[in-house]
């Protein structure tokens, strides 16, 4: 069994259970520092999170395509420096998020979610399956 040490699994289970099946199916998180000298962890949201944005959005969201292609990637932000980041619940929440990272928080976001992109394709269940 292929063992997958660049992905934080967040699963609960036993201390030694590093099942691959298990890793692909937890979140993969990375850090990337910005211009501003803050670090920024992102994660991978879940689709629910997603939905929510969008309820939070209101009607934002249902005419603006492109408007919710710009701030979807604020859903990776679970934290900055020391500060957690809590679940985006209404527009005025995503608004301060987005004026907190300003520019350089939101090219590391974008920086960060090409790093777990790449996670996750080193993490391809065909590569796996052809490793076993």
């Amino acid at each position: 069994m292929t063992k997958i040490s660049n992905v934080k699994t967040g699963v609960q289970g036993a201390p030694n259970d590093e099942s691959p099946s298990k890793a692909l199916l937890a979140p993969a998180e990375t850090t990337v520092p910005d211009a501003a000298g803050r670090v920024i962890k992102l994660r991978r949201p879940g689709i629910l999170a997603q939905y929510r944005l969008i309820e939070a959005l209101g009607d934002a969201a249902a005419s603006n395509d492109t408007y919710v292609r710009m701030v979807m990637p604020i859903l990776y932000v679970v934290q900055i420096d020391d500060d957690a980041v809590p679940p985006l619940r209404t527009k005025a929440e995503v608004e301060a998020l987005i004026q907190r990272l300003d520019d350089h928080g939101m090219r590391a976001v974008m920086e960060g979610m090409g790093e777990l992109a790449a996670k996750a394709a080193e993490g391809d269940p065909a590569a796996i399956k052809k490793s076993s």
